[in-house]
């Protein structure tokens, strides 16, 4: 995000030893007219190959910087798969991510020398404000759902709006910021004012460390498998130490988390990992951490916004069938068109020598169906927990009434984009109230 068109420099590495990307000064500059107007920018590089003899997939790292050398951002593309030689055509509607979703939920890997910006701890600015126009007291607190008066001004974290069920029907929903708290405001009692900040605002500014705890609530209460977390992590965090300094480990070194001497940077990384799981499990540990938490907030502060996006997906279908077990057929209905025989499918790897099938093993199929389910709803994670939160709505005496963690979940993966624009946003820039 930029704050005003700007020069730009486009610079391009390769993250693999057997190619290389041949230098030009003047082939990865943008100017900042070209920005200004809009143009498409089409820069050509020269990839060598030091064995042409070794031709395989690669993956390159994309730098862009400012005219003072400062990184605005950095990801990374990978070669292309081939296509398919033979296969039939999938003839099926797609759903597309969101335009602020592109780029973010696919994982590259980055090198293991790649250096992952800093966390900035400031006022977030680029937020719109609204004025209340009714006073809302609620008979029945709700961790999530915001009180407040009228007259107010309350602070708007996304434009988007959420759909989820009030006290009688499904209501669209602003995610607001209010005397120090974050929650949901029904759209209907908010009047959006614009960017300017009004003078009679009350209460803390929004820094992007309360804006990081705040969203990171529910995450305490998701369930996780640790071996697939694990694995995700050894894939695509590529710096045992930037890995370590984010969990709060400081200037420890290797042998504090392993034994023997690593030379695998996953390994290094699966180490890291393993200390804060004996940390959040050591029942001893008066000030125990939550795994789940620490976790997230460690990976935010890397800037692995693709990352966190993954992995809280994955702990809320894993959640979601937890909570719902014996009721997961229920839950299919209201989901997707889903027959008997589908259902009983889903059931049939479960079932024992006598074709029963355990209460406590049941959201083995319910976890099974909701995986095949996102992966047909499409790549945007915000559409999934969206569709999987108006589902548990629908059901007769919602599991959502008393499980609030999946509300929480929804403004978390909301808020991604505000907390990611202003933490990593070099000093000088940002989105300015015109």
């Amino acid at each position: 995000m930029l704050g005003f068109p700007q020069d730009l420099q486009v610079g391009l590495y390769s993250n693999m030893s057997n190619y290389q990307v041949k230098t030009n000064e003047s082939a990865g500059v943008i100017r900042g007219f070209q920005v200004k107007l809009g143009k498409v920018s089409r820069l050509l590089y020269m990839i060598t190959s030091h064995d042409p003899n070794n031709i395989s997939d690669f993956t390159l790292r994309v730098q862009v910087k400012d005219a003072l050398d400062c990184i605005l951002t950095q990801f990374c593309v990978q070669t292309p798969q081939p296509p398919p030689k033979t296969g039939s055509r999938i003839t099926g509607q797609r759903r597309f991510l969101k335009k602020k979703e592109v780029d973010k939920i696919v994982l590259s890997p980055l090198a293991v020398t790649s250096k992952y910006p800093k966390f900035q701890d400031r006022c977030i600015t680029n937020l719109k404000f609204g004025k209340l126009i009714k006073t809302v007291i609620r008979q029945h607190k709700s961790t999530y759902l915001l009180e407040y008066k009228k007259g107010d001004v309350i602070a708007l974290l996304s434009e988007e709006k959420i759909k989820l069920r009030g006290q009688l029907r499904t209501k669209e929903w602003y995610i607001g910021y209010y005397q120090g708290k974050i929650g949901l405001v029904h759209a209907k009692n908010v009047l959006v004012l614009g960017k300017v900040k009004p003078i009679y605002w009350c209460g803390p500014d929004l820094t992007t460390t309360m804006l990081l705890e705040q969203i990171l609530k529910p995450c305490k209460f998701l369930t996780y498998i640790y071996a697939t977390v694990r694995t995700v992590l050894m894939e695509n965090v590529g710096n045992w130490r930037a890995f370590a300094d984010a969990l709060g480990y400081g200037n420890l070194p290797l042998n504090y988390f392993c034994r023997t001497e690593l030379d695998n940077e996953p390994e290094r990384v699966a180490s890291v990992l393993e200390k804060l799981k004996e940390e959040s499990t050591n029942m001893e540990n008066k000030e125990r951490k939550s795994f789940q938490r620490e976790l997230m907030m460690a990976l935010l502060k890397m800037d692995c916004q693709g990352l966190v996006a993954r992995l809280v997906l994955d702990f809320v279908l894993l959640t979601t069938a937890v909570e719902v077990a014996s009721r997961w057929r229920e839950l299919a209905e209201k989901l997707a068109r889903v027959s008997r025989q589908q259902m009983e499918a889903y059931e049939a790897p479960h079932r024992d020598k006598n074709g029963l099938l355990d209460n406590e093993c049941m959201w083995k199929p319910a976890y099974d169906f909701l995986l095949t389910w996102a992966a047909h709803v499409g790549d945007s994670y915000r559409d999934v927990i969206q569709e999987l939160h108006l589902g548990l709505d629908k059901m007769r005496n919602p599991i959502t009434k008393r499980w609030k963690h999946l509300t929480g979940t929804l403004i978390l993966v909301n808020c991604l984009d505000t907390l990611r624009s202003s933490a990593f946003c070099p000093t000088g820039y940002g989105d300015f109230a015109v």
